[in-house]
């Protein structure tokens, strides 16, 4: 790997082991070179001058040891002659004991940790070995080499300590992290200092207990805590909310340096933002409920509870807020997605940092006053990194939709929560059509909304997906066809037409579908439909989610309706509201709630309850004269159902084309997903599945014959 020298940091420790040196225990001394790149370790140089234990047996040897930064692991050598390793001393003579080394410290987290391993070891049904030695490369590299399993360092030991032998471990497949499973930041600049004061753990490749899991343990552990709260400068315990379940989130509640959030700049933070002067008020605490935290394959997110002095309470300073945090060079998916897709991982990249700023933008906040629920950023340190967007990190304090006031999520919409929803997009895309209030009360909030927002919102979009899905759909559809074929001939509502033939016919209009859809684009085609729909196409150039899944709508009961709190901005940017709400349908709303009559009925209603709302919001917000005259200065029922069909079809290309044969999709692989908040409704509802194939069949019969009548 090539990475600039300024990247570079170089770890040295002369001697490792000082008191071992001093006390003639020479088989524990090591001299240690590490490197780590932009705060990674990643190679590991273990020099053993004694490498037996004395001066005269053997000459000095290099033990040395490199990974790339995500690699599983990496190449391991010696020069010179290892000679005989220095066997480990354990108290219990346990043949197959699961072996773990430490120091001789006595002090109580130390002890504490090395009893919550030696309890996951008995409760595996294994016996469990402990052992004495000193020096951490000694430690660590006893685990590299086989004569230990696990490694637990006391909490004085240093950077220059462990960069060395984690760069060796991980060569061969180990792993090392805090006790609370963070990585180590081996950086010059690293926020708490050059000590690993949250302590260190090292595992050996395929040991059970596994790495995560004990530092999972860990999380839960009341003496463990309490190094927590040193380091944020608060006291979680009176923070928490769930005392059931003590564990805590403390491997994700972490700046973008590594080191746990500070309770002084998350109170400076929320005090700021909601007007309330910080001297007046204190932060005594926060916690991180593990109940409430994600570790996605993209990004970790918490809860933060908070307590609040007793005039910050007063003040009505929020109890909590939602914290997300994309380290993408630490993510192993993104690691992986950066060799089999390097192109999405720029764009990933860039769509973090469009979230991060529109929810910090004057354009969000004015939203929210206009009665649209998205959250309030607190917060957003934005670290994008241009040239390698791998490295690139964001994180986000946020407004909480917190279940205590009665916000909730749904595994898919019913049909007056889909309705209400539809409603609060139809008012978001409304709010920011160009002729509306806010896009012409100044140039300078137009210009901020265009610096925050994609030039083309929607995740789907073509030029966002690869080029073969267009050219895939026919051959695709053999393989649903196999998958599905059974379901599909017992649903009662296909036997009206020929579903093999519905790959092939999507695959023949997926481009010009595409750049209808999303003409603001740089997709092929895209031009030519912008310039056949001329102004027309510019008045509604609005302010689209880009990914109105159901995962991303919150959901709080009001009298006879719902209140509708939007999420997750990643790929929000300019389209048209119908591309919008195609997406909507298809991956958001429950079966019943679309019609399972084959009528089309009550789909037709959400749709024209969405045109409804979106006429009299663009009449509310000044893009319109009146409700009589949205259809002739904006947008007819007409043209939306053009622009919603044409969503839905663009969605089915993406579904047919890729997620379905991503994911191996077959009505098994649904029901196993029923539960699920996070999927899709295609990909988690038989009847959904099947109502976008009659879908993409019906909106696919009204564009032949529209285009036939031309």
């Amino acid at each position: 790997m090539e990475v600039d020298a300024s990247d570079v940091t170089i770890f040295v420790d002369p001697v490792d082991g000082t008191r071992e040196f001093v006390e003639q225990r020479l088989h524990a001394v090591q001299c240690l070179i590490g490197v780590a790149v932009r705060g990674r370790s990643v190679g590991g140089i273990i020099g053993l001058p004694f490498p037996e234990g004395d001066v005269s047996s053997r000459e000095a040897c290099v033990v040395w040891g490199f990974a790339a930064p995500g690699a599983e692991s990496g190449v391991l050598g010696v020069i010179g002659e290892r000679g005989q390793q220095m066997p480990v001393s354990y108290k219990e003579n346990l043949d197959n004991a699961m072996r773990c080394v430490t120091g001789d410290s006595k002090n109580a987290a130390l002890k504490e940790a090395t009893a919550i391993l030696s309890r996951l070891i008995y409760e595996e049904g294994k016996m469990h070995a402990h052992g004495y030695i000193g020096g951490v490369g000694n430690k660590i590299l006893a685990v590299a080499e086989g004569r230990a399993d696990y490694a637990i360092m006391h909490f004085g030991t240093s950077l220059w300590d462990s960069c060395a032998p984690e760069g060796v471990l991980r060569a061969i497949g180990g792993k090392v992290t805090d006790l609370f499973g963070a990585p180590l930041t081996h950086s010059r600049n690293a926020p708490t200092g050059l000590v690993n004061r949250l302590g260190v753990i090292a595992t050996g490749p395929g040991v059970i207990p596994k790495h995560d899991d004990i530092c999972a343990e860990m999380r839960k552990s009341e003496p463990l805590r309490n190094l927590q709260d040193r380091c944020s400068g608060g006291d979680s315990a009176i923070a928490m909310s769930n005392v059931e379940n003590p564990a805590q989130a403390f491997d994700v509640a972490r700046c973008l340096d590594g080191s746990p959030l500070r309770v002084a700049e998350i109170a400076h933070s929320i005090a700021g933002k909601v007007g309330v002067d910080v001297d007046e008020v204190k932060l005594l605490g926060y916690a991180s409920p593990e109940d409430d935290a994600v570790r996605g394959l993209m990004s970790d997110a918490c809860r933060l509870t908070f307590k609040w002095s007793e005039a910050g309470e007063k003040l009505g300073l929020p109890p909590s807020a939602f914290y997300k945090k994309v380290d993408m060079g630490n993510l192993t998916y993104m690691r992986t997605k950066a060799v089999t897709q390097p192109l999405k991982i720029g764009r990933d990249s860039r769509s973090y940092r469009i979230e991060a700023s529109f929810l910090a933008s004057n354009a969000c906040a004015s939203l929210k006053e206009a009665g649209i629920d998205a959250p309030r950023c607190y917060a957003a340190d934005l670290r994008p990194n241009d040239a390698d967007p791998i490295e690139s990190k964001f994180s986000l304090l946020l407004e909480d939709f917190r279940s205590e006031d009665g916000w909730h999520q749904e595994r898919m919409l019913r049909a007056d929560q889909a309705e209400c929803a539809l409603r609060a997009l139809a008012r978001m895309h409304a709010f920011f059509l160009p002729g509306s209030r806010y896009r012409q009360s100044s140039p300078e909030n137009d210009n901020e909304l265009r610096s925050c927002v994609w030039p083309s919102g929607g995740y789907w979009q073509p030029n966002f997906q690869p080029s073969e899905q267009m050219d895939v759909l026919e051959e695709a559809w053999k393989t649903h066809m196999v998958s599905f074929g059974d379901a599909w001939k017992a649903d009662p509502h296909m036997s009206s037409f020929d579903v093999s033939t519905v790959g092939k016919r999507l695959q023949k209009h997926a481009k010009r579908i595409g750049a209808e859809s999303h003409p603001f684009s740089a997709c092929p085609g895209a031009d030519d439909v912008l310039a056949e729909g001329g102004s027309r196409l510019h008045a509604i150039h609005t302010v689209i989610h880009g990914d109105p899944k159901q995962g991303n709508i919150f959901v709080k009961k009001r009298d006879d309706s719902w209140d509708i709190g939007l999420i997750d901005f990643q790929w929000t940017g300019f389209g048209l509201p119908g591309t919008d709400l195609g997406h909507f349908m298809c991956a958001s709303v429950h079966y019943e709630a679309l019609g399972i009559d084959g009528s089309g009925l009550e789909e037709t209603a959400l749709v024209d309850a969405y045109y409804e709302s979106f006429c009299s919001a663009a009449v509310e917000f000044g893009a319109a004269t009146s409700v009589e005259n949205v259809e002739c200065e904006l947008l007819s029922r007409d043209e939306l159902q053009v622009q919603y069909e044409n969503g839905v079809l663009d969605t089915c290309r993406c579904v047919f084309g890729y997620q379905w044969l991503r994911v191996k999709a077959n009505p098994q692989s649904l029901a196993a997903n029923a539960m699920s908040i996070g999927r899709n409704s295609y990909n988690k509802s038989l009847p959904n599945a099947l109502w976008m194939v009659r879908a993409a069949n019906k909106f696919l019969q009204n564009r032949e014959t529209r285009a036939a009548k031309k």
